[in-house]
C-alpha cells in the first residue's frame, strides 16, 4: 500500500481504469508516477491506495458513481518473473454493488 507522511499534501484526482474510474486524493509523486505523458492518470499506475483517499468512484457496468472506495482485493504473490523481476503484488479495484473491475494493478521489484 502506498503511504503517506503526515505533512504531505493531497490533492484529489481522477484515476481511470478499464472498467470505470475513481476519485481519489493522490501526492503529487503518486500522480508523477500515475501520469504516462497523456492528459489522463491511471489507477493501475498508483497501485493500492487506503480506502480513506477515496472521495467516490463510477462503474461502467451498473453505469453508476458511487460514494467511498471500491473494494480492494490483493495478494503478495512474490513471484519470480525471471530476470530478477519479482511480482510482489497483484490486486484489483471491484465495484461495491455488482463486482465489475474497475481497474487491475501490478507491483514489481526487481532483485538486486
Amino acid at each position: 500500500m502506498v503511504s503517506v507522511d503526515e505533512g504531505e499534501d493531497l490533492e484529489e484526482k481522477k484515476l481511470l481504469g478499464s472498467g470505470g474510474y475513481v476519485f481519489a486524493k493522490l501526492t503529487e509523486q503518486e500522480e508523477l508516477s500515475a501520469n504516462l505523458g497523456v492528459p489522463q492518470i491511471f489507477l493501475a499506475n498508483v497501485g493500492r491506495l487506503n480506502e480513506s483517499r477515496f472521495s467516490k468512484y463510477y462503474c461502467n457496468k451498473c453505469g453508476k458513481e458511487y460514494p467511498g472506495s471500491a473494494v480492494i482485493n490483493y495478494e503478495n504473490p512474490n513471484e519470480e518473473l525471471g530476470e530478477g523481476v519479482i511480482l510482489v503484488e497483484k490486486g484489483e479495484y471491484k465495484c461495491r454493488i455488482c463486482t465489475n473491475v474497475i481497474a487491475h494493478y501490478r507491483k514489481f521489484n526487481k532483485r538486486k
